[in-house]
């Protein structure tokens, strides 16, 4: 019994080592799943919660990295009723404002289609102006006129 228990051991060790390794159509399988998912049909309704779900954990990451010891503090009212965003042109590019945060996000894929993190980021704060300043910020200034000394 323990030299047939010995031998099956063997044998099946020895089948793993052989089929392991490169083959060949992996990368075509691959690309095949991955054309089989961009082309599924997903209703406006999953793609609304596949884009909400990927700006909710970027702009979640964005204020964990940014306000490592006191994130708890901003992240304890973050849900997706909090946030607003907006999409321009560009399906990939997104801008998402949350209280006095403006972030823009650019994903490789459009994200209402894939679970993904942004590969880049522009994090602002709004701290240095008030409510209604907001809207004289795209006014020119008018220069000061220079005091007599």
């Amino acid at each position: 019994m323990k030299f047939f228990k010995l031998f099956l051991l063997v044998f099946f060790s020895y089948n793993l080592i052989l089929f392991a390794g490169p083959k060949e159509g992996v990368m075509s399988e691959f690309r095949a799943v991955e054309e089989g998912i961009r082309k599924k049909f997903r209703s406006e309704k999953e793609q609304q919660q596949t884009l909400e779900n990927n700006l909710l954990r970027a702009l979640k990451m964005s204020i964990m990295r940014r306000f490592y010891y006191d994130s708890e503090k901003y992240l304890k009212d973050l849900n997706i009723n909090n946030i607003s965003w907006e999409a321009p042109l560009n399906p990939n590019i997104y801008y998402v404002k949350y209280k006095y945060f403006i972030v823009r996000y650019d994903f490789v894929n459009d994200p209402r289609f894939f679970l993904q993190s942004p590969v880049y980021e522009k994090f602002l704060i709004m701290d240095e102006f008030s409510e209604q300043d907001h809207d004289k910020v795209n006014q020119p200034q008018q220069p000061q006129k220079p005091q007599n000394q």
